[in-house]
């Protein structure tokens, strides 16, 4: 047994040291191989920290679940419990009301160590107070204060402590420590020592309904993050802590798991087309390897080799190759893994977050290996079951396939013969075919489905203008102060004065006590059936407010409705065909200043009117009446905002009535357009502006949104991409490889043609017209079905939402004369190889 073991890892070893060349080949396919998987392995699993990330980033901490209200006696109990393997603990004293901060929420507080670092809110530089008058920063906040980043900088904040009161309090620190602000969340931290918030707010440990100074939260974290709502009631049982509310951060809850896996999903699903992919390229060169010796097999079946020693013989070669390729590929593959991150986050400004979880090279070394086993056992058993009178008579021809025997007139064409040979091998010639077309109908569609993308369908729910500036408080918790002025006439004048500048768009607003008409009461009970309220609740956290202030209108109560004034490009974009739900829009009689426009929902799904006011009745406005001309869906960059009530029933009034009404009042928002070649200085402008007099004033551009469009969908047209080129790589590979079986095992058949007067030219234009009938065998398929697949299957994917349908097939004119050039010269390559041999070699190798 141990000769035998010995006689096949020499014969395993001279095997190996002779064929270098056809080595080379078998370890690039498998250095690929296994790249692939531990490209895909390292996305996968860095996407889902990633994602993990912005979630928790969102929420606004790392912590399992936290607590918004509770005791230092009941932070101290649950603190002690064995499940709980950290905590964080933070005292509110209230809010930066700094002139500089422009209604920006910057929170006053104290925090543990832990809080902080869950808050994503640790200083990065510096460290956290420690002395009763120091203080820590995020970056953000300190430029709109205008302090510099340096330590020991004097820094006053004004607050409330009663936050009902109009007595302010002043307060100054020394600048001890900052960091990076996470712009995910709206609210900064201003961290402040345990000793000045005791001192501030002392005496107060349960503040009263509506203050904030002296409330205490905290954040746990367990060992793990499964069944954390169970987890955490034990907890509270346990330690008898009672009346605290606790809640489950997003990202650890079911549904959010589940998105964070389906996000990966791609990835993992990519490992089924990268194991097909490796097959189909590992299995071709094993195969052509068997083909090239399949005499030497023969020969030694007849010295007495058993079947099972030649598969031992095979699989030993495919182990000394994957040895040397799939390490190789372990380091390209976290090489590129690491270049594709970025492209798949989302967030720009966010770090992308690397895995290097051992998972990911134990995976692909495995998967790696499993694939160049399983390739080779076709293979294997070609070469174990011949015999030696089998293998001098091999021919590259389906064995099962009868041919059939034609008499023609004219004679044999290269042509013709090259056509015939295509049905040698009938089982391979349409794999090559169908790797080659999937890969083209697939970048087809890839390709079809993103060119379909419409921009201004985009941008008409996110922006109406390439420039819209938004005053400082409309993202604030309390709501848009109309009173703020952070939109100066001075800017105004600035923009509408450059030479590039071209339209604009003014947008008021202001909240007011009004009662709902009986047509509106009676709208809104017809459309809120017990269904859609059960609907509503279960996805809407604001639930209960939106109903109670529902109910306080439906009773004859007055509840605030917001008025909006606008004119120009916001109001052309929101009276747009596919928002006005009922009535029509008349530009001049709206402009009269005695008609007004109704919102309504963001849906269809109304059977009579609209659950808002309905067209034609008259609504009085402080004492002014105007008839409802129609009901519109929300937009967004009119709508959008924070606001202190749940329940709306929006009314928009023209920008002149409305300054009419409120002539003192501020601009909320204000939009405009200029020429192509002023975008940059524009952008220029406001940035230059918003830094000098209003650090709290918010921008949005129009190419920012498409880049942010464009970093959100990156990771699905990646993959798209990915997936696509690989399925054609493969398929280009699976040609070259049928080429160079066909060749290798036709020499003698070649040779003979030769020998009786077929000349090399009319060889090689045989072997060119059989790459030309690969081309356009698949060519044609592909026209064909990449016809079908963007006609049907991508028209209707994008007949919604923000495409509009373009019948394009343009990879595939691209890659006609890449296939056609490849078809010409693969034959044209492997006939040179072929060559370089004599007939009369050919000859006696193959007798």
């Amino acid at each position: 047994m141990k000769e035998q073991k010995s006689m096949i890892r020499t014969l395993t070893s001279r095997s190996f040291q002779k064929n270098k060349g056809r080595n080379l080949a078998a370890v690039l396919a498998i250095t690929m191989t296994a790249m692939m998987f531990t490209t895909l392995f390292t996305l996968a699993q860095s996407l889902t920290k990633n994602v993990t990330e912005m979630y928790l980033r969102q929420s606004g901490t790392k912590a399992h679940t936290t607590a918004k209200q509770i005791t230092d006696e009941q932070i101290e109990l649950l603190a002690a419990h064995p499940d709980v393997r950290s905590y964080g603990r933070s005292i509110v004293l209230g809010l930066a009301e700094n002139e500089r901060l422009g209604g920006r929420q910057v929170e006053i507080r104290y925090a543990s160590d832990q809080y902080a670092k869950d808050d994503f809110s640790y200083p990065e530089t510096g460290h956290m107070p420690e002395q009763k008058n120091e203080i820590a920063l995020d970056t953000e906040t300190l430029h709109q204060l205008g302090i510099p980043l340096e330590l020991g900088e004097t820094v006053t904040l004004e607050w409330r402590k009663d936050i009902f009161s109009d007595q302010v309090t002043s307060s100054t620190f020394t600048l001890c420590g900052w960091w990076e602000r996470n712009h995910s969340v709206y609210a900064s931290m201003a961290w402040v020592s345990e000793e000045f918030a005791l001192e501030a707010c002392a005496g107060i440990e349960e503040p009263a309904e509506g203050q904030i100074c002296g409330l205490r939260m905290m954040g746990i974290t367990f060992a793990d993050s499964k069944h954390i709502e169970e987890h955490t009631d034990r907890v509270l049982a346990e330690c008898g802590v009672s009346g605290v509310e606790f809640q489950t951060v997003l990202a650890y809850n079911e549904e959010t798991q589940w998105s964070i896996f389906m996000e990966s999903l791609p990835m993992y699903a990519g490992m089924i087309l990268v194991f097909l992919a490796g097959y189909l390229i590992i299995y071709n060169v094993f195969q052509i390897s068997v083909a090239s010796d399949i005499q030497f097999y023969g020969k030694l079946k007849t010295l007495g080799m058993e079947t099972r020693q030649i598969k031992k013989l095979i699989y030993g070669q495919s182990s000394r190759l994957s040895l040397l390729g799939i390490p190789v590929g372990l380091i390209l593959g976290y090489i590129l893994g690491i270049l594709l991150i970025p492209a798949l986050i989302a967030d720009q400004s966010a770090r992308p977050v690397l895995s290097a979880n051992p998972v990911i090279f134990i995976g692909s070394a495995l998967f790696a290996w499993i694939t160049v086993m399983i390739s080779c056992m076709l293979p294997a058993r070609l070469a174990g079951k011949v015999s030696p009178i089998e293998a001098l008579r091999y021919t590259d021809t389906d064995t099962e396939v009868k041919r059939q025997i034609k008499k023609s007139k004219t004679g044999a064409s290269l042509s013709k013969m090259a056509w015939s040979n295509l049905g040698r091998n009938r089982k391979r010639t349409l794999l090559v075919i169908s790797s080659l077309t999937l890969g083209l109908v697939l970048m087809s569609y890839f390709y079809a489905k993103n060119a379909s993308f419409d921009v201004e369908k985009y941008l008409i729910d996110m922006c109406v203008a390439d420039f819209q500036i938004d005053d400082a408080t409309n993202q604030i918790a309390g709501g848009y102060d109309p009173e703020s002025n952070t939109i100066q006439q001075e800017l105004v004048d600035q923009v509408t004065g450059m030479e590039v500048f071209e339209k604009s768009g003014s947008l008021y607003s202001r909240q007011i006590p009004m009662l709902l008409s009986d047509r509106a009461c009676e709208n809104i009970r017809s459309y809120y059936t017990r269904e859609r309220l059960d609907d509503f609740a279960s996805i809407d956290p604001t639930f209960p407010q939106w109903k109670e202030e529902c109910d306080r209108a439906l009773k004859g109560e007055e509840v605030p409705i917001t008025v909006y004034g606008a004119d120009g490009l916001i109001l052309d974009a929101a009276v747009g065909d596919p928002y006005i739900l009922s009535g029509t829009f008349d530009s001049e009689k709206f402009a009269s200043g005695d008609y007004a426009l109704a919102i309504g929902p963001a849906v269809h799904d109304f059977e009579s009117d609209p659950p808002a006011w309905t067209v034609g009745e008259t609504v009085s406005i402080e004492g002014r009446e105007f008839t409802v001309m129609a009901v519109l869906e929300p937009l967004t960059p009119m709508c959008e905002g924070k606001r202190a009530n749940a329940f709306e029933v929006p009314l928009i009034i023209s920008a002149d009535a409305y300054t009419q009404i409120w002539p003192d009042s501020n601009l909320q928002k204000f939009f405009f357009n200029v020429a192509d070649e002023g975008l940059e200085d524009a952008a220029a402008m406001l940035c230059e502006y918003q830094e000098r007099t209003a650090p709290g004033m918010n921008l949005v551009f129009r190419e920012s949104l498409i880049a942010q469009y464009e970093a959100e969908t990156r990771a699905t047209a990646v993959m798209g991409y990915a997936i696509s080129i690989i399925i054609a790589l493969v398929g280009v590979l699976n040609f070259v490889n049928s080429m160079v079986t066909a060749i290798i095992s036709r020499k003698r058949e070649f040779a003979m043609i030769q020998s009786i007067g077929m000349t090399k030219r009319q060889l090689r234009g045989m072997l060119t017209y059989e790459g030309f009938y690969y081309a356009g065998l698949t060519l044609a398929a592909s026209y064909l079905l990449g016809s079908l697949t963007v006609g049907v299957i991508v028209r209707a994917i994008t007949s919604a939402g923000y495409s509009t349908f373009r019948f394009t097939l343009l990879p595939l004119a691209i890659c006609t004369p890449i296939l056609i050039g490849l078809a010409v010269l693969i034959p044209y390559l492997c006939f040179k190889n072929l060559e370089k041999q004599s007939i009369v070699e050919r000859l006696r190798v193959e007798m």
